[in-house]
């Protein structure tokens, strides 16, 4: 008989072990061959110019050793260039196309700037207004924060940890969320890491309780307000928020990549924080956006002015990563050219199996979307990205 319970409880910890580190041993199996390189294009372009970003988004494929890679560019005359090189299903030998959606990270940030922009314009928010103007079920410790320490991330919101779940890492959420106050709810009781305003801490929990507050003032949900008052407006359809149910033919395989090796990653989903990083898009669809930021085609020059200042601590002082509502404003030194210093308008995105980069040169109206189907690092895309900036701008 002790053997038995010996047994039983063996088992018990060996099956509990899988479940609270199940992405660990999902890592272990199912790769294969990363297929051969290919040169073929989803698009074959006519003129010189295009000719020359095509011919750059293949040194960028054979670079980022990606199952697929989509880059789009717009000015001021819309979408100018867009194209994609490799597989959007690696098992199926289903090739990439520019209709092809990508996971985008916390490029979803810069996205859901947009809708804050268009309440900020309509006096529905404002960049003072609290939390607790707006989210009833909101805990005592997070109604004072103000929504500019949210969209800066300078509110002392923690970020992902560990938790009593399956698996283990918050990150690894596979459960469905059916709305935001549940997605709240994971950090809603927990302490801040410091008065709000004070410092900086990145956390896309900041943007979770953002939707909350951006539900509250436009009195619907953040999925029916972004895509009424946003998306619609801009014409733009293929920006989905990623659930359980969504399904399309044209919505990537996500991978992980070692070596000459890839497989599917670890299943997630991210139900619990589309404000912050939960969209899944095309280039074409967030360049049209980066379009419609520059040419003030959703609100004013004023309000998009508010959105791209950096925030200030409470000491004065511009927070660390210059970060603004959504975006992160910063000046580059001799990437477009010697001697040159341009102003970039930026947010990258890491989810599991796919890389994002929205990248805005308002000197020039250009906006660039570079997205890929595998994990990796968006530091890794803004030297691919000024490549390709350099085309249009000297032409």
């Amino acid at each position: 008989m002790k053997k038995i319970y010996i047994t039983l409880i063996v088992c018990t910890l060996l099956i509990l072990s899988y479940f609270l580190f199940q992405p660990i041993f999902d890592y272990t199996t199912g790769w294969m061959n990363l297929p051969k390189e290919t040169n073929q294009l989803a698009i074959k372009h006519p003129d010189a110019r295009s000719k020359k970003a095509d011919d750059t988004l293949k040194e960028i494929y054979k670079d980022l050793k990606s199952p697929a890679v989509s880059i789009a560019v717009s000015s001021n005359e819309g979408i100018i260039w867009s194209n994609a090189i490799g597989y959007q299903d690696v098992q199926h030998k289903i090739a990439a196309t520019t209709d092809t959606k990508f996971r985008i990270g916390s490029s979803s940030k810069a996205v859901t700037s947009l809708g804050i922009g268009v309440l900020l314009e309509n006096q529905n928010l404002n960049l003072d207004a609290t939390v607790n103007d707006f989210v009833p079920y909101a805990s005592q410790n997070l109604k004072s924060i103000k929504l500019k320490e949210l969209a800066s991330h300078t509110s002392g919101i923690r970020n992902y940890k560990t938790c009593f779940c399956f698996p283990i890492w918050e990150y690894y959420n596979n459960d469905e969320y059916a709305n935001v106050e549940e997605s709240v709810a994971i950090f809603n009781g927990d302490d801040l890491l410091f008065t709000p305003g004070s410092s900086f801490s990145y956390s896309s929990y900041n943007y979770t309780l953002l939707s909350a507050m951006i539900e509250g003032a436009s009195k619907t949900s953040f999925e029916h307000f972004m895509t009424e008052n946003v998306f619609k407006p801009l014409k733009i359809k293929d920006i989905l928020f990623e659930k359980e149910s969504i399904s399309s033919p044209t919505i990537s395989t996500f991978y992980e990549v070692e070596g000459v090796k890839t497989k599917a990653s670890f299943k997630i989903n991210n139900s619990n924080k589309w404000s912050g990083g939960g969209l899944i898009a095309t280039p074409s669809s967030l360049v049209t956006l980066g379009k419609a930021l520059l040419n003030h085609e959703l609100f004013s020059e004023q309000t998009t002015t508010s959105l791209l200042k950096p925030v200030p601590l409470t000491n004065g002082e511009i927070n660390k990563q210059n970060y603004a509502i959504g975006w992160r404003n910063d000046t580059v030194v001799d990437k477009l050219g010697a001697n040159t210093q341009t102003q970039i308008l930026h947010h990258g995105g890491t989810a599991l199996g796919a890389t994002s980069l929205l990248i805005l040169f308002p000197e020039h109206q250009l906006s660039i979307s570079i997205l890929m189907n595998r994990s990796g690092s968006s530091s890794a895309l803004f030297d691919h990205a000024y490549k390709i900036a350099k085309l249009f701008i000297e032409n």
